[in-house]
């Protein structure tokens, strides 16, 4: 990892580091807002169901002491006298109703709450009420089921009841009782307590049963209730608790109780996003910061890749160019700042070292043709000693016409080379140096022949002058000369894999792989006396003249002499 970021350029190292400086802000951020958000929630849960169990307390309260008058009213003295056997004047019945009524209406003006309070006799037949607006007759049908242990709900009244007997082991068999007191209050005194809380709270409180349906305050969101109670419907509902619930688009947190006297629920729910908004603006707020910032900052790095970065580049790419070879390299930069004097110093450079090259290019240039002139100049003495020495040889042996063809071809030859300054020669020159040669060594032998096969391509080709001749006179006087017999030489010429190649191959001697080898060798040392004057000095003007790849190669030939193979590379016309 640190020697991939180590091969990184600087721009790209320092992007990196911006987006490094960035993204751990922005976690760390997210983490202590997600912090904050879960605090702020557990509090909205806590300060909810806080608030809810403070009303239900309240509630229950009233309740419990509605409830725990039903049971004490019947041990009242008036109640108790009300209750004698027959003994009792119309006129003290009369007067103990009225006291027992009074009694009520004074609870009911001290209590908290109106209730209806209603006292059945079973044994008088007689019905006590504080409703004043209601005959209450006794049916004793009416109380032949036993009571429940708490307060019921009357939906078609809209009011809770309770029923309570003396004695209380009657609650079972109210036809036992002495006496059966009920308490009843209407609903609306709890949507009362529900707008009074939610007036002093943030809250909305109601009340649920599952059969009964909801009691809400009066200024209740009905659509939001609706969709709520059918929430409540499908949730298993414990003790007390809360949930979230996603409605209207709106997250809510809703905290339930249960009422033991009632067995309703009391219900209250608050929006989570309406509290957590100033939370909520707050992260949006930083991320825009952080987008600001990162807009910011893409403008800083767009402005340094275009100042410092594209400069560098390109002058990356200009001393690549110039490290290949290309020195003819300049760089261009319109912007006034310290890259502009780095071009300007690199373009300095590069043009003194492009003329240093050239300068020495030149010097080179002359030094090879020097070099070349040399070995021509080596050559032309080499090839007058063996055609001296063979005229010298055919005078002796009385042979004018050999001696006659042989000082023909030698002032064919001095003609050939002192007729130009150029050094060069095409190969059909060559070619025709080489035939007349090759006649004459075919009529001083009696018995050789040659063929020549060139494509006219090759032909037009030129090569340094003198390379042909003195390969087929080695050819001659190496491989045919000493086998006595009858001998052939094959001239052939091909051009492939950007070469040219001219072929000299004979049927003469040959020689063993070793001796071969020796030659290939000898071909790239410097020059000593045991080393072939002739073929050494073709292969290093070859060499100098068409580049690596140029020269002689010596191989066994199929007619079982020697075979050479003159090579050299394709030039195009500005290389000519």
């Amino acid at each position: 990892m640190l020697a991939r970021m180590a091969r990184m350029n600087v721009f790209t190292k320092m992007t990196l580091l911006i987006l490094l400086f960035l993204i751990p802000v922005l976690l760390l951020y997210t983490y202590s807002n997600q912090e904050s958000v879960d605090i702020i929630e557990h509090e909205i849960q806590s300060s909810t169901t806080n608030r809810l169990s403070t009303f239900a307390e309240s509630v229950e309260s009233n309740i419990d002491q509605l409830s725990l008058y039903g049971i004490s009213i019947g041990q009242d003295s008036s109640i108790q006298e009300f209750q004698l056997p027959d003994n009792q004047t119309a006129y003290e019945q009369v007067r103990l109703s009225g006291a027992i009524l009074e009694k009520m209406n004074l609870y009911n003006a001290v209590s908290k709450w109106h209730s209806t309070l209603t006292l059945y006799f079973p044994r008088l037949q007689q019905v006590i009420s504080t409703d004043y607006y209601s005959t209450i007759p006794y049916e004793e049908t009416e109380f032949s089921e036993p009571f429940p242990q708490n307060w019921i709900y009357d939906d078609v009244a809209n009011t809770f009841i309770w029923h309570t007997t003396e004695p209380t082991t009657a609650m079972d068999n109210p036809a036992r009782a002495r006496l059966i007191t009920k308490v009843s209050f209407p609903a609306h005194q709890l949507v009362v307590l529900l707008d009074q809380n939610k007036q002093h709270n943030s809250g909305d409180p109601f009340l649920f049963h599952a059969d009964s349906g909801v009691i809400s305050n009066s200024t209740a969101n009905w659509d939001l209730m609706g969709e709520l109670e059918n929430r409540l419907r499908q949730t298993s509902l414990q003790e007390r608790g809360g949930f979230r619930a996603q409605l209207k688009e709106t997250e809510y947190y809703v905290s339930y109780i249960r009422s033991q006297s009632l067995d309703w629920y009391y219900v209250d729910y608050v929006p989570m996003q309406q509290i957590l908004s100033p939370v909520t603006s707050s992260r949006n707020l930083f991320y825009l910061s952080i987008g600001v910032l990162l807009a910011m900052s893409i403008v800083i790095i767009f402005a340094i890749y275009r100042s410092v970065q594209l400069p560098l580049l390109q002058l990356i790419k200009g001393t690549k160019r110039l490290s290949d070879g290309d020195f003819s390299t300049r760089l261009d930069d319109t912007k006034h700042n310290e890259f502009s004097q780095l071009f300007f110093r690199f373009n300095i450079m590069a043009q003194r070292i492009q003329e240093l090259i050239e300068n020495v290019y030149e010097e080179k240039l002359r030094r090879r043709e020097a070099t070349l002139k040399q070995l021509q100049s080596q050559i032309n003495p080499h090839f007058l000693y063996n055609c001296l020495f063979y005229i010298k040889n055919m005078a002796r042996m009385k042979n004018e016409e050999a001696v006659v063809a042989m000082s023909l071809n030698l002032g064919e030859y001095y003609r050939y080379i002192t007729r130009s300054e150029n050094d060069l020669a095409t190969i059909r020159e060559e070619l025709n140096m080489a035939t007349n040669y090759l006649k004459i060594q075919a009529l001083r032998l009696e018995r050789m022949h040659f063929t020549v096969d060139i494509p006219a391509d090759i032909l037009e080709q030129s090569v340094p002058r003198l390379t042909l001749q003195p390969i087929i006179e080695n050819a001659i006087v190496h491989g045919l000369e000493p086998t006595g017999e009858h001998g052939e030489i094959i001239i052939r010429g091909v051009s492939e894999d950007g070469y040219y190649n001219i072929i000299v191959e004979d049927s003469g001697m040959g020689m063993t792989d070793e001796k071969l080898e020796q030659i290939r060798q000898d071909l790239t040392k410097p020059l000593t006396g045991h080393i072939g004057c002739g073929t050494w000095n073709i292969h290093q003007r070859l060499s100098f003249q068409f580049g690596e790849g140029s020269g002689l190669t010596f191989n066994h030939s199929p007619l079982g002499g020697v075979q050479v193979e003159i090579k050299w590379r394709h030039q195009s016309d500005g290389e000519r």
